[in-house]
């Protein structure tokens, strides 16, 4: 179901009050919520696309493309080049995200060295001949970090065809849409519009599941744009929940699964390094809640737990990091399933002994991310599930499978167990 809300910014206030009212009917019968379409100002600037020529050499750079990261580039030598990466605003958390394209009248081998303005080199680059559908590691041979400089130099081949090179596997919004429609042609996966980013995109959720199933798990992505492998996390585990197995068909039965798998359009398509377009970082916005990205999220999630007899069980955030490591409550943190997070990471632990499952529990009140709204709102586990950057993609797919199956089978378990006690905590009154 799309509805188009636009129409509110020039409607007068009854009429925004009947247009509201039919939105919580159509909530109320569906489960699904649609937020009108709230704009802002972008206070962060805007990177000039262009692309950079150096006629004596035949060489060219470009940032004309989405998703990419390229402020200035100078010649520095007859086969030497700089690029200057800079951030969206500063101070900022050093996520220093980069992609170009580069290609030559002729071939030829370039050397390219990455400058950052307020951070430093990050990201293993990552190389890609087709136009960013497939992606490899560039040889370790082919690039050298300076830790003093905090830049790094590439060596690269690079001919009439551009080559693309980025911090990651380019997985952006044109990419996250695609598997979007892609799962939404499953006979019980249903789309829906929730909100808009800041710059009017569509913020998009998945239901996966019957409506009838009033037991909910909630899931968020990408609310930093560079962090592509808690996406292929977020990819894996909730393609096991959707596959043709007994299990997961069971799991449909009793739970419904609401995905938002893009949370930051925005700050994706532009390159950037954590924000949305309004220098803000998502995951610091869940108190606030000044931002409509979150607004959408927090409005979709609260509007289905207050369905009479709705049940929220668990919200997962999906992110990267330097290592794999959750982010949780203590075991001292009281929720609803009771111990569900040492139970889960215990299993995975079991499950995978040559793999160290990390975790850091804690919990604050004063904290401003989506793990400790969850906590907060709905007294259910709420955890930030990263990924490290650098995570070997296989293992990323292996230990997404399996933290899927072992989520799938706890929480079964707690729906079918006939004297489990009352939720420990129960949701709280809206901030």
């Amino acid at each position: 179901m799309r509805i188009t809300a636009n129409l509110i910014v020039s409607t007068s206030l009854a009429q925004q009050l009947q247009i509201w009212t039919l939105f919580a009917t159509l909530f109320f019968f569906t489960g699904l919520f649609v937020s009108p379409a709230t704009g802002g100002e972008v206070r962060v600037p805007i990177q000039e696309r262009r692309t950079w020529s150096f006629d004596d050499s035949g060489v060219r750079f470009s940032n004309e493309f989405p998703g990419a990261r390229l402020n200035e580039c100078t010649r520095t030598g007859p086969a030497a080049y700089r690029i200057l990466i800079q951030p969206e605003n500063h101070p900022i958390n050093n996520s220093a995200w980069y992609a170009f394209d580069v290609a030559s009248d002729r071939e030829q081998t370039i050397a390219v060295t990455l400058a950052y303005e307020n951070g430093r080199h990050r990201y293993r680059p990552k190389i890609s001949d087709d136009g960013g559908l497939t992606w490899n590691d560039l040889p370790s041979s082919a690039w050298s970090q300076d830790r003093e400089t905090n830049e790094a130099t590439l060596q690269l081949q690079v001919g009439p065809e551009p080559i693309r090179i980025a911090g990651q596997e380019m997985i952006g919004s044109r990419e996250l849409r695609g598997w979007i429609e892609e799962m939404a042609q499953k006979a019980f996966i249903q789309k829906a519009l929730v909100g808009h980013s800041l710059q009017g995109q569509t913020i998009d959720a998945l239901r996966i599941g019957p409506a009838e199933p009033l037991n909910y798990v909630f899931i968020i992505a990408r609310q930093h744009p560079p962090e592509v492998t808690g996406t292929l996390g977020m990819i894996h585990f909730v393609e096991h929940l959707t596959a043709n197995s007994p299990q997961a068909n069971e799991f449909r039965e009793h739970f419904q699964t609401i995905v938002i798998p893009l949370m930051n359009p925005d700050g994706v398509d532009h390159g950037h390094w954590r924000s949305n377009m309004a220098g803000v970082d998502l995951n610091r916005d869940w108190v606030g809640f000044a931002q409509p990205e979150t607004r959408a999220a927090r409005d979709l999630f609260k509007q289905l737990a207050a369905r009479p007899g709705a049940r929220p069980f668990l919200l997962l955030d999906f992110h990267s990091t330097r290592g794999d490591i959750f982010y949780t409550q203590g075991d001292e943190h009281p929720t609803f399933p009771e111990n569900f997070t040492a139970n889960w990471l215990g299993a995975i632990q079991e499950r995978m002994p040559d793999y160290e499952v990390r975790r850091r529990g804690s919990h604050s009140s004063n904290h401003v991310t989506s793990k400790a709204w969850g906590y907060e709102v709905f007294g259910i586990p709420s955890i930030t599930y990263e990924y490290g950057d650098n995570t070997d993609r296989d293992l990323i797919r292996r230990q997404a499978t399996i933290a899927a199956e072992e989520m799938m089978r706890l929480l079964l378990a707690e729906v079918k167990d006939k004297t489990a006690a009352s939720p420990a905590a129960q949701p709280q009154n809206a901030r």
